[in-house]
């Protein structure tokens, strides 16, 4: 199930240092994905390889967040949840929210999701080359806003489908199931192919997200 780790990240769980897990399978093909190489990777022994190191580190890093690829399912995942939570780790993960009834299972054990919408409800196939049932990404926003749960709902502004008319939806929706805030993360293009959005041009659409809902941006 884990692809690879970072074993002191600071960008991956908001104001904490954390350990970074990545699993390898994806249930979406996304075509700007930064991790599909992790399909390549060797797995890593958990119970060998990652959890006596974690135990070795966690007076000084005790967080860890579990990433992708996507996550919630693999097999094993509730499995590790369980190891990390017995184990006194605070948790998090990283989702597309498209297995609302893992999120279900295991919200109790979690401290925070950083949950990615790719697009609005209208387009979302565009972006992950999937025929999508938006009610379950639907499904798990609603179960993060009444969890009481540390969240952060994201998109990575991808010039190819993502624009300003996009992102306002997406802020729209947020604002009227509850949400306090969102963020906008700036496309890089590894392969050069699809050029970013300039920095001002991701500014403007920050200010008019702000207008709907108080919006962050990350990457510029």
């Amino acid at each position: 199930m884990i692809k690879s780790v970072i074993w002191s990240s600071m960008i991956d769980y908001p104001d904490n240092i954390c350990t970074t897990l990545f699993t390898g399978v994806c249930n979406f093909d996304c075509e700007f994905c930064y991790n599909k190489g992790l399909l390549e990777e060797k797995e890593l022994d958990f119970d060998k390889e990652i959890l006596p190191k974690l135990l070795d580190r966690k007076d000084f890093i005790d967080h860890v967040i579990i990433s992708g690829g996507e996550c919630t399912v693999h097999e094993d995942f509730e499995k590790y949840i369980d190891i990390l939570y017995n184990n006194g780790f605070v948790i998090g993960i990283h989702t597309n929210g498209y297995t609302p009834e893992i999120l279900e299972r295991i919200i109790d054990k979690i401290d925070y999701v950083g949950m990615d919408i790719k697009n609005d409800f209208e387009n979302y196939n565009e972006i992950t080359k999937r025929e999508i049932d938006v009610e379950k990404i639907k499904q798990s926003i609603d179960i993060l806003l009444k969890s009481g749960k540390n969240y952060e709902f994201r998109t990575t502004v991808y010039p190819k489908y993502v624009d300003k008319e996009n992102v306002l939806k997406i802020a729209e929706y947020l604002k009227s199931v509850g949400a306090k805030q969102y963020v906008l993360q700036k496309y890089f293009d590894h392969n050069k192919t699809v050029i970013p959005y300039s920095n001002d041009k991701m500014n403007e659409m920050k200010e008019e997200c702000c207008k709907v809902l108080p919006t962050l941006l990350r990457g510029i």
